[in-house]
């Protein structure tokens, strides 16, 4: 075992530095080595911190540190993480230090000082224009958020007075690092207005201040003077520079000519006063132009970007999650400013939770935006606003993480050699592809396997399953030459427009005759012309071609569960990319991730998604993630009734004479069946395969290992069988062992619909908060006489469950009771829906529950499942035998089974 250890407080301070280094103990290597030699031979120590998010630790960015001794100072944000690791590296030695950080002391605003825009105090009245910075310095407030409210001060006195209520200018926000949060406020001419809506002021000098609601107070900071705009002071050269030789004002006691207007000197011309180019704010909104006051839980906000001279310029626009040691990057797209006032408008729902690891830091999201020029070094950021976490697009992959679990940094890396199946994370190649598309050139196919190969993990497809639905999906749709076409090629027969799209049939469903729209706009040649003629009547039919883009406009445009929106969004939306992306909604949805990874905006150059191999893999591959077939998938095999549906239209096939053959459905589940489900071997596939954990009975840990008690916590542990109808145990423990053990079952009346609001479901797995109600008005056979332990979602399918209430751990009648006694003879009652133990058992359970709150421990209770075939291991393992009772017990999911 190796010494290799890290030293320091596992219990830092937020805003305090702490020192963290490794013990200098290494083997001698040879015999009278000095400490010099010594030195020599040692690796240097790498540190990493990592945070516990949605199950597993994700490492931070920018928080990398080299050396024997280092430090950290943990932030405010720190306080709500799950799970906070540091992590050392020496050569092949890793040492880790879990802490668990503690509020500073009380948070205090010391001072607010007003500055100017390059932080010094104004040695002269500032003009409007300016920038009047607001500096509010703060204890023990790192990475809070404060709100700053200018003022025009009308009152006599310093602070700040009611007289200046109707003075108010606008409020700012801003974040406190290293002790103070700076807020810069432009003085707008504007705000002249309201500086002498009381009367002129004293001097041609204008005052404000401003003001930090901290604690039910108002802290108000000293004056600042600013110049009226109508006082001789000289103009700020930052903003609006003028000709070097003004003429003199004339003297006002002689009449002036009246002079000829003149046409406005041309841009760019020399005598044209030059406005500066300068991003002069931005701030975020609701989608109803608002502010964000409080937390917003709408799924748009609007950024808005007010500049001067910067009209067709091309800016940067980045959103961030502020985090505590870093900040995640959840939107990066380039803009081209076409006003003054340019608004960009930025959908939450369509950003994924996990994307700055969203889903583990609670019920907020803290985000701001960063606005760049391109090629300039003007640059702005946006104040702070809160933002519910449910707003944002939940992780496609989040339910493969059902529980958290506190492990190691490496877990990962662990589990790639044990739980998951090498072929599912192996590379595709091209050899693999050679029977899929049989008439493919071979640079086509190795650009096919690389461009899958690339995306599969950051998509959520590396699975043997994923593949062999893909390509299955692929073979027909995209055709087995992989030949792209540059779209839908919409040259259609008028008999096949009912045939394809309800919009050309008379009945308004497919497959019925054609109608006007039909003849309209389809192809009339000499292979359909005196069928169409005798059939339907219409002996005036002449030939024409296809109307191409006319059909594609009729059949999609006003698809409004494609996202179109009329005119041409039928043509420029068209089916394309190995399985025929359509429609403008999952085009805007493919357009997030292909700007990230490749920089192209397909919803202004959709054509390349039909002329460009990769990024036609690349948008199909982004669909299975957009509908969750790359959840589907896994297990799957029938194509045609759970994956096909979710890709398209079931279409005839046809021979060359017009009759049906097969259809696409039945072709994709051929093609599943003999060529890529072998191809990929989906038999040998262990993905979903669960292998055994090294079981820590008796102390601490949970049975699965997901959770270990500590000096602060404890858990009652229900381990159940999966199906549910027999009983399986409940075992109470935290940092001294198990407290106590006893029969348990969690079999609700409506089965597995565990997910219902008001249902009464088995209890989903995962992770509870739990609390004791020792009185309550349900007692009797239901509920029995001890006491219940009401439970709310924490984790895992739990929390997927949060609209289940009422879910308890309770005693009460049991098996041939017959509703009416309390006697335990019978085997354990199914329940509405919660938790039944034994009556004699409950008293034991809530004894133990009050002695873990007396010693200020948090009680967990967490729900598990083990296959049926190993209950009697599970017995053995916590050295106990199954209730002799339930042996025999064939329980059903009936309402009259329960209560």
């Amino acid at each position: 075992m190796s010494d290799f250890k890290i030293i320091g407080n596992p219990d830092p301070v937020v805003g305090k530095e702490e020192f963290y280094s490794v013990n200098t103990f290494l083997p001698s290597v040879l015999p009278f080595q000095n400490s010099a030699s010594s030195n020599s031979f040692e690796q240097p120590v790498k540190w990493e911190i990592y945070i516990l998010e949605n199950g597993r630790w994700r490492k931070t960015k920018e928080n990398d540190k080299t050396g024997k001794r280092i430090s950290y100072t943990f932030l405010q944000k720190s306080l709500e993480r799950k799970g906070i690791r540091i992590l050392a590296r020496r050569g092949e030695d890793v040492a880790r230090l879990n802490v668990t950080t503690h509020p500073a002391e009380k948070p205090k605003i010391e001072s607010i000082e007003l500055l100017d825009k390059n932080g010094q105090k104004p040695a002269k009245p500032l003009s409007y224009g300016q920038t009047l910075k607001a500096r509010v310095h703060c204890l023990h407030m790192e990475k809070h958020k404060v709100f700053v409210t200018l003022w025009e001060d009308d009152a006599i006195g310093a602070g700040h007075n009611k007289a200046n209520e109707k003075n108010i200018i606008q409020t700012l926000s801003g974040v406190v690092a290293n002790g103070k949060a700076d807020v810069d406020f432009l003085l707008r001419p504007s705000f002249a207005k309201i500086a002498k809506q009381n009367g002129p002021e004293e001097g041609k000098i204008h005052e404000y201040y401003v003001t930090v609601d901290f604690n039910k107070d108002k802290i108000a900071s000293n004056n600042v003077n600013v110049n009226d705009l109508e006082a001789p002071v000289a103009p700020f050269k930052g903003k609006v520079p003028v000709q070097q030789q003004a003429p003199a004002k004339p003297k006002a006691s002689l009449p002036q000519p009246t002079q000829p207007k003149t046409k406005a000197p041309a841009t760019g011309s020399s005598s044209a006063p030059k406005v500066k180019a300068e991003i002069t704010r931005v701030h975020i909104t609701n989608s109803a132009k608002q502010p964000i006051k409080g937390t917003h839980k709408e799924k748009e906000i609007i950024v808005w970007v007010d500049s001067q001279g910067l009209i067709g310029k091309e800016i940067r626009f980045k959103l961030y999650d502020e985090d505590y040691l870093s900040n995640d990057l959840l939107v990066d797209q380039k803009f081209k400013i076409t006003s003054d006032i340019f608004p960009i408008t930025v959908h939450l729902d369509r950003i994924l939770r996990s994307k700055g690891g969203i889903s583990g830091e609670g019920a907020e999201q803290e985000l701001f935006a960063d606005v760049e020029v391109i090629q300039t070094s003007i640059h702005s950021k946006s104040e702070v606003v809160d933002v519910d976490a449910k707003v944002f697009k939940p992780d496609p992959v989040e339910q493969t993480n059902k529980t958290a679990k506190v492990g190691d940094a490496n877990d990962d890396k662990k589990d790639k050699g044990k739980g998951v199946c090498q072929k599912c994370i192996d590379p595709v190649t091209a050899d693999q592809l050679k029977d899929i598309f049989p008439n493919a050139d071979p640079t086509k196919l190795e650009k096919v396997a690389s461009t899958y190969t690339k995306y599969m993990k950051d998509l959520g497809m590396d699975t043997c399953w994923n593949k062999a639905h893909f390509f299955a999906q692929a073979m027909v749709e995209g055709g087995k030459s992989l030949e792209l076409k540059t779209g839908e090629l919409m040259n259609f027969a008028v008999q096949a427009l009912p045939d394809t799209f309800s919009a050309f049939s008379t009945t308004g469903k497919r497959y019925g005759p054609p109608n006007d729209l039909a003849f309209k706009y389809g192809r009339i040649d000499k292979n359909n012309i005196k069928t169409l003629q005798s059939n339907y009547n219409r002996p005036k039919l002449q030939y024409q071609s296809a109307n191409k883009e006319m059909i594609a406009n009729t059949a999609y445009s006003n698809r409004k569960e494609l996202g179109n929106k009329g005119g041409s969004d039928g043509w420029n939306f068209r089916g394309r990319g190995l399985i025929q992306i359509t429609g403008r909604e999952i085009y805007t949805f493919c357009n997030s991730f292909i700007q990230k990874y490749e920089k192209i905006d397909i919803l202004s150059k959709p054509h390349l998604v039909g002329e460009r191999l990769d990024l036609a893999v690349f948008t199909s591959m982004i669909f299975f993630l957009w509908k969750k077939i790359n959840i589907k998938a896994n297990k799957t095999r029938d194509v045609k009734n759970d994956i096909c549906p979710l890709v398209g239209n079931n279409v005839d096939i046809k021979d060359k004479n017009n009759k049906k053959i097969t259809t696409n459905y039945d072709e994709k589940q051929k093609n599943f069946n003999d060529i890529t489900s072998k191809k990929f071997n989906i038999d040998g596939c262990k993905w979903g395969t669960k292998v055994p954990k090294p079981k820590v009975i008796g102390k601490y840990s949970t049975y699965d290992n997901n959770y270990t008690a500590d000096n602060k916590t404890a858990y009652i542990n229900i381990i159940v069988p999966s199906d549910r109808k027999k009983e399986g145990l409940l075992v109470f423990f935290d940092d001294s062992g198990i407290l106590f053990k006893c029969y348990a079952l969690a079999l609700g009346t409506g089965g597995e619909d565990r997910y219902t609001n008001g249902g009464y479901g088995n209890v989903p797995n995962g992770l509870w908060n739990a609390g004791l109600e020792l009185k309550t008005a349900n007692v009797g056979v239901s509920f029995g006489n001890h006491g219940v332990i009401r439970l709310s979602p924490k984790a895992g399918d739990a929390l997927k469950a949060s609209s289940r209430s009422g879910i308890l751990i309770h005693c009460g009648h049991t098996i041939g009771d017959g509703k009416t006694g309390l006697t335990d003879n019978g085997a354990l009652m199914v329940t509405h829906g919660c938790i039944r133990v034994y009556n004699a058992d409950m008293p034991e359970i809530t004894k133990h529950f009050s002695n873990c709150l007396s010693s200020n421990k948090k009680v967990f209770v967490y729900v598990e499942e083990v296959n049926p075939k190993n209950l009697n291991q599970l017995f053995t393992d916590y050295e106990t035998i199954a209730d002799p009772k339930d042996s025999n017990t064939n329980r059903k999911n009936k309402k009259n089974d329960a209560q």
